[in-house]
């Protein structure tokens, strides 16, 4: 039987950071996509449009699923720093459409 890879330390604690902050943008853009909904704003994005008309008020649990297992994917598969900064560049990404969805509030 062949031994699991090992991973240092310091990227362990680096892909359960990734693993933690996947889990919470999708918290915070599942609220912050609510309250611009509310306030009367629209979903661009073709997909989750789909869920929130066909799933109602349950088309978030689709979408906080999938974080949930992104986040455990990239905690338990992230094993080099070159996935460790493609995984970054994802969280950065995503922080900024949560950034981008709250500014939208901020201006209405």
């Amino acid at each position: 039987m062949e031994k699991a890879p090992t991973r240092p330390g310091s990227i362990r604690y680096l892909a359960a950071f990734i693993g933690t902050m996947i889990v919470v943008l999708g918290i915070l853009d599942v609220v912050s996509t609510n309250l611009v909904l509310r306030a009367g704003g629209v979903e661009l994005n073709p997909i989750i449009s789909l869920w929130m008309e066909y799933l109602d008020q349950w088309w978030h649990l689709p979408k906080l699923l999938i974080h949930l297992l992104a986040g455990f994917l990239v905690y338990y598969l992230l094993y080099n720093r070159f996935t460790a900064t493609v995984a970054l560049l994802v969280v950065f990404m995503y922080g900024v459409i949560v950034h981008h969805n709250f500014s939208i509030l901020s201006t209405t």
